[in-house]
């Protein structure tokens, strides 16, 4: 992902990736890793683990939709 972008943040300056877990019906979010190489998180029902990296041919949507296992 390049600086070009948009980037969504939280109020303290945390990047993050809007995520609509749809087997659970529930939105979470995904943060980006300290290394800024990943967004990570859980579903917030069942806790499923979901990352999404972060590459040079990446995409600038914001929101994404899961399938939690």
């Amino acid at each position: 992902m390049t600086q070009q972008h948009s980037t969504r943040r939280t109020l303290n300056g945390k990047k993050f990736l809007g995520v609509r877990f749809a087997s659970c019906a529930c939105y979470g979010r995904l943060y980006m890793n300290d290394a800024g190489t990943a967004y990570v998180g859980n579903c917030p029902r069942c806790n499923t683990p979901y990352q999404v990296r972060i590459g040079s041919n990446g995409t600038s949507s914001r929101m994404f939709i899961a399938q939690c296992r």
